[in-house]
């Protein structure tokens, strides 16, 4: 929905007002390498066009007013509540909200639209612009870190961060806390993205396991990050789970992949990332446990003309594809997966944000 339309239905919904109406908006963020779902992992990523729009205005007292574009009924929050009294309301959302108590917030009347589909999860698109704008309403500035945090409540707060310092014609690379903006020249390119049903696997326990064992011989650790092949080769016979080890060594390697992307994008040098998100491809598919259908879509689209560099992400893949080949790609990759797997997956294109 473009701004116009949304903003003619937030009066039709809320009715007019003297009070300033104020915008914020937030891409879905997309990683390009590394991981922004695992925790003091670093990674590369970009916002795309989809996401986040919202409208939000002051209101006299202490009560929220929070309506999906797309739906009937609203969130109605009265600041110093019980969270108790809310059990038929979204829990999530409240409990972001009570992260506001204290704060000096004025009430607000918010609508927003969402442009993710359904089977990405928008949630931390949604509740960073929530924060955003609770916070503009009440004139309250605040750091980036701040507001990751806030967004974030006891979640890892890297995907917030990577939103936050999003830049159009630009992506993140989030490494402990000093965001670094990199050209990304994606002129002619667009971001085909094809999802599959089958589930993502978790990693999360055999990375902390890892983790634990490295921070033993290595205290000063703080992320990965700050794990060289020389740490990982020396702590390699204390970590007895071999699966966590295996993870662990991606993700190192995955560092250097990193470093050398981001060389290339201060050069402009589109190829440079495409080469890098390939190889990680290559390593993900040996040593991170795939989902077979993941890796069957990564492995029929990477052959396909016009899709220049393939990477599984969120049940699925992310593939950037030229602009004159995004059709004949989608045909390509719901025929190949159709025929192997026995259904079609679903598919979204992007712009970067």
């Amino acid at each position: 929905m473009n701004l116009p339309e949304l903003k003619n239905n937030f009066y039709k919904r809320l009715g007019p007002s003297d009070n300033f109406l104020y915008f914020t908006s937030n891409g879905f963020l997309c990683s390009l390498l590394g991981y922004d779902n695992i925790v003091s992992a670093p990674f590369i990523g970009c916002t795309l066009s989809m996401g986040i729009k919202m409208f939000a205005r002051k209101l006299n007292g202490d009560m929220i007013i929070i309506q999906d574009n797309a739906k009937s009924k609203a969130i109605s929050y009265k600041y110093g509540t019980n969270i108790s009294q809310y059990t038929g309301e979204p829990k999530e959302t409240i409990e972001l909200l009570q992260r506001f108590e204290g704060r000096h917030i004025n009430g607000a009347e918010i609508l927003f639209d969402c442009s993710i589909p359904e089977f990405l999860p928008y949630k931390d698109a949604l509740f960073l612009t929530l924060t955003q704008s609770v916070l503009k309403i009440s004139n309250i500035e605040s750091d980036p870190l701040e507001i990751a945090c806030i967004a974030a409540g006891s979640e890892n707060i890297s995907p917030y961060m990577g939103m936050i310092y999003s830049k159009k014609g630009y992506c993140t690379h989030i490494y402990g806390r000093v965001p670094q903006n990199l050209p990304l020249p994606m002129s002619g390119y667009k971001i085909l993205t094809a999802h599959c049903t089958e589930s993502e696997r978790s990693h999360s326990k055999e990375i902390n396991y890892a983790m634990e064992h490295i921070r033993r011989l290595y205290p000063h650790i703080g992320s990965i990050s700050d794990i060289t092949p020389e740490m990982l080769q020396a702590a390699k016979n204390s970590v007895k789970n071999k699966t966590a080890l295996r993870y662990l060594y991606h993700l190192v390697n995955e560092n250097e992949r990193m470093a050398i992307a981001s060389k290339a994008l201060k050069r402009c040098d589109i190829q440079g990332l495409f080469t890098q998100m390939n190889l990680s491809q290559m390593s993900m598919e040996r040593f991170w446990d795939l989902g077979s259908e993941h890796t069957f879509l990564a492995r029929c689209s990477k052959n396909i003309d016009g899709i220049e560099a393939v990477r599984c992400w969120k049940n699925g893949i992310v593939a950037i594809t030229r602009n004159d080949k995004i059709d004949h790609a989608i045909t390509m990759i719901k025929c190949a997966f159709e025929t192997h797997i026995g259904y079609q997956p679903t598919f979204c294109v992007c712009d970067v944000f």
